[in-house]
């Protein structure tokens, strides 16, 4: 247990008082300030005189709380002491001692204290809870003149009146302009010149805004964020373009604040009790059951404002709390209204020691426990009856109102259990819902093996077919290697054939030659024979002159172009020219059928592949 969860702490934290008069939401903010101590029997809490920031409540287990005036008693967990704090007065008043193993809850007691100032529960109750000061209504009157009507000022003396008015601050301010943000520190009281406000506040820092009221001239607001010393409850923002008056922290707390609150201590208070004031306890019910003055009023504060014009003007009021935040503010509020009220100084903590030893022993030990009650002093006036007969009405009046708050916290009940089956509902709905959905995952999911199964099957198919492609193509390669094998094979025969035909052109140009060197010696044989028919005798001489005649008559039939000779040897180069032709078109031929063959193969083979 001593690791909770958020969940069960704060459901822990809905049972105990004050808490328990607090906003889920401002519960929550509770529980990551919160841890649970175990404690072994024999340790020690607390001790008598400590002085420190939390509240410690008993989850589980027995505590002996020991005084050195030998008062003691013990608190036993899941009774009705254990949800209060456990000796709660600054310094501890008791020793706390565990008489077996046990789990204590420490609590920001700071944090604690100011989300009681900015409890949000009431927030539907007249604005409850609003950093907002109704100075006036008129809308013609100036803005000036409103604010030195209002009540609040008639007990601040003209002095501080003047140097309110020369320290305070004009700021010109547009539409959206956010003046105060929710959980700042409160640095500036506000007076709108002109313009309207809205206020809004958010549950949880991650909540939507909710609008409580809207502001206009001449209200004023800030205020209680610098009495109480806390963080701001509510959010500021412009509706409309504006002017906005602003007077510092400092300056308010000095011209304002010290002029309206008269602080008092028990004993002063209790001089001024005896001549006819009133206690006025602000602190919520279970607060008040568990310690409180005698005779005093419990009005809540968060309540304060509805009840405030039932109370009597005529009467002095003393306001009272644990800590003295929540009772200077309340100070403040009747003051706004004209009461005449004291605030009591520090808090019902501070004083609880001061009770004096004859008082202290009329309380049995025996009756002791964490709900001490601290006695107010008996006066001995002349109009104690009177008194009495109008706390008895306003105790009336009160328990009227606590009537009322029962019915409403039975419709919240109602509300709850509505709630409750609503969520049963949609609890039932959305299990109807995702069981359907769940249905469709799994139609889904068959859908998809099968859709798997088809895709492994396509792919299956599609790799035989790029087998049966590959083989196909390894074929055509082959073939192709044929036909190219073959083609070089035929080139090679041409080749052969072409050296064939280049060898008979070199015989025929040989037997030219040689036809004309047989020409030339049938000539030369002619011509001897016509000298040796007639009978000549020559001499060498001569024959050397025929051969000369001879050479020349060749030069001449070689130069001549129409010399039977050189038509003869073009006939010749002509029909050399003629089969070189007829030969190269047939391997032209051969060629343009070869590339057309391959031609045909590749688009084979490319329509093969995109299939």
């Amino acid at each position: 247990m001593a690791s909770q969860s958020n969940f069960e702490l704060a459901s822990i934290l809905q049972t105990l008082i004050p808490i328990s008069n607090l906003s889920k939401d401002s519960i929550e903010l509770i529980v990551p300030g919160s841890r649970v101590k175990a404690v072994s029997k024999g340790n020690i809490v607390f001790s008598e005189g400590d002085n420190d920031d939390y509240a410690f409540y008993l989850l589980k287990g027995e505590l002996k709380l020991i005084s050195t005036d030998n008062t003691d008693f013990r608190i036993y967990s899941e009774t009705d002491g254990a949800r209060y704090p456990l000796a709660q007065f600054q310094p501890r008043q008791y020793t706390a001692k565990a008489e077996e193993d046990s789990l204590i809850l420490c609590i920001d007691k700071t944090l604690m204290d100011s989300l009681l100032i900015g409890n949000d529960a009431d927030i539907s109750t007249c604005n409850s809870g609003l950093e907002v000061n109704d100075i006036g209504n008129d809308e013609d009157e100036d803005w000036m003149t409103r604010i030195l009507q209002s009540p609040l000022y008639t007990n601040i003396s003209v002095e501080n009146i003047q140097k309110i008015f020369s320290k305070i601050e004009s700021i010109d301010v547009r539409k959206g302009d956010v003046i105060v943000n929710q959980g700042d520190n409160g640095d500036y009281y506000y007076i709108i010149q002109s313009g309207r406000c809205q206020i809004s506040r958010k549950p949880t820092p991650t909540a939507q805004g909710i609008n409580l009221a809207q502001i206009r001239e001449g209200d004023a607001f800030g205020e209680e964020a610098i009495i109480a010393n806390t963080k701001r409850n509510a959010s500021v923002t412009m509706l409309t373009d504006g002017r906005l008056m602003r007077l510092s922290k400092d300056d308010f707390v000095e011209l304002i604040l010290f002029s309206i609150l008269q602080k008092v201590d028990y004993e002063t208070a209790q001089a001024i009790e005896e001549k006819g004031a009133i206690w006025l306890d602000v602190r919520y019910p279970d607060e008040y059951q568990d310690y409180s003055i005698e005779a005093s009023v419990n009005i809540p504060l968060n309540i304060l404002r509805l009840q405030v014009g039932k109370l009597d003007r005529s009467r002095q009021y003393i306001t009272c709390c644990d800590s003295g935040s929540r009772s200077s503010i309340a100070a403040f509020i009747l003051a706004q209204h004209g009461y005449d009220v004291y605030q009591l100084n520090s808090g019902l903590k501070a004083h609880l020691r001061h009770i004096d030893k004859d008082q202290a022993e009329i309380i049995k030990t025996d009756e002791l426990s964490s709900a001490d009650i601290l006695p107010f002093k008996k006066s001995d006036s002349s109009d104690e009856n009177i008194m009495h007969d109008e706390l008895r009405g306003l105790r009336q009046e009160l328990e009227s109102i606590r009537g009322e708050f029962k019915e409403v916290m039975h419709i919240k009940d109602i509300a709850s259990e509505l709630k409750k089956s609503v969520i049963d509902l949609t609890d039932k709905k959305f299990k109807e819902q995702r069981e359907k959905i769940n249905l469709q995952t799994q139609n889904t999911n068959k859908l998809f093996q099968q859709a798997k199964k088809m895709h492994d099957d396509i792919e299956q198919e599609r790799q035989s077919i790029y087998k049966l492609v590959e083989i196909q193509q390894q074929k055509h390669e082959e073939t192709v290697k044929n036909f190219q094998a073959e083609i070089e094979k035929r080139f090679l025969e041409e080749e052969k054939k072409m050296q064939t035909f280049y060898s008979w052109k070199a015989n025929e140009i040989e037997k030219i030659k040689n036809m004309q060197q047989a020409a030339e010696a049938e000539y030369l044989r002619i011509k001897t024979v016509e000298k040796t028919d007639q009978g000549t005798q020559r001499q060498p001489a001569q024959n050397h002159a025929l051969n000369d005649d001879l050479k020349e008559w060749l030069a001449e039939q070689v130069k001549n172009e129409s010399s039977p000779l050189n038509k003869e040897l073009k006939r010749a180069k002509n029909r050399i020219v003629q089969q070189a032709d007829v030969r190269y078109k047939k391997a032209k031929k051969i060629s343009k059928i070869h590339d057309q063959f391959l031609s045909a193969e590749i688009d084979v083979l490319l329509k093969d592949s995109n299939k």
